[in-house]
C-alpha cells in the first residue's frame, strides 16, 4: 500500500465522526456524511453468488488518476443499467439521459437471484444504476469525489466486508461497514477505500428514485437506535 493511502487513512481517522441523534423526519435535511442502516437477509448466499461469478466483473474507472497513481483492483458488474459491463454513468457511453441509455435489468441478473431479490425488496419505485462493486485482495480505490457539492442519496450495502477493509472520508473518518450494513453516503465528499485483506470485498451500490418506503425504513430504524 503506498504512502498516499496510508497518510490519507491517518488523516481520516483523526477526523472521526460518530452518528448520533436526534434524527429528523427527513434525513435529507441533515449534513450527515452517512446514515447507516442494517439489513437482515441472506448475505452469505449473495456472497456465494459473487464468488461464483467473479470472472464476470470488469475493471471500473481505470482511467482515473490521483497524482501518479490510479485505482488498483476496483471492478464491478451492472445489474441494472446499459449492460453488465457498462459500469459507469450513461454520459461515459455517449448517452444524454437514462431514458436515452435504456437502463434495464441486465441478463446477468439470473446469475444473482438472491442479490436481485433483495434489491427489489427495498421499495424503490425507479432504479437507475445498480451494481455490485468488487475490490480485490490488497486493492485500493484512490481518493476521489463523485461530483460537485453534496451528493447524499446512493446507498452502499456490504455483501461482505473483510477484516482489514475500510471506507474512509477524508474529513469524516471511517464508515462503519460490516456484512449486512448499508449506508446512504455523501459521495460529494472525498473518500477512498482500502482492502488490506486476502479476500475480495463485494458491495452493492444502488442509485434510484421514488424510494419513500426505503427511506422511511431507514429513518424509523435510526430513530429506534439513536433516540
Amino acid at each position: 500500500m503506498n504512502d498516499i493511502i496510508n497518510n490519507y487513512i491517518n488523516e481520516a481517522l483523526s477526523n472521526q465522526w460518530e452518528f448520533k441523534g436526534p434524527v429528523p423526519d427527513d434525513i435529507y435535511e441533515t449534513d450527515y456524511p452517512w446514515a447507516p442502516v442494517e439489513f437482515y437477509d441472506d448475505f452469505d448466499a449473495m456472497h456465494k453468488e459473487c464468488l461464483a461469478n467473479d470472472h464476470l466483473f470488469v475493471g471500473h474507472r481505470q482511467k482515473d488518476r490521483h497524482h501518479s497513481y490510479n485505482h488498483d483492483g476496483w471492478a464491478a458488474i451492472t445489474l441494472h443499467g446499459i449492460n453488465p459491463t457498462a459500469t459507469e454513468n450513461y454520459e461515459q457511453y455517449g448517452f444524454n439521459s437514462v431514458e436515452d441509455a435504456n437502463y434495464h435489468w441486465t441478463e446477468v441478473c439470473d446469475l444473482f437471484p438472491n442479490t436481485v431479490r433483495f434489491i427489489k425488496s427495498l421499495g424503490y419505485g425507479t432504479y437507475e444504476r445498480v451494481r455490485i462493486m468488487k475490490l480485490a485482495p490488497h486493492g485500493y480505490i484512490m481518493p476521489h469525489t463523485d461530483g460537485q457539492g453534496r451528493i447524499f442519496g446512493p446507498v452502499n450495502i456490504a455483501i461482505n466486508n473483510p477484516e482489514g477493509c475500510g471506507f474512509y472520508f477524508k474529513e469524516w473518518g471511517k464508515v462503519p461497514f460490516k456484512q449486512g450494513t448499508g449506508c446512504i453516503l455523501d459521495i460529494g465528499n472525498e473518500h477512498c477505500v482500502v482492502n488490506n485483506s486476502p479476500e475480495a470485498r463485494y458491495h452493492i451500490i444502488i442509485h434510484g428514485y421514488d424510494s419513500h418506503a426505503f427511506y422511511d425504513y431507514v429513518t424509523k430504524q435510526l430513530k429506534e437506535k439513536y433516540e
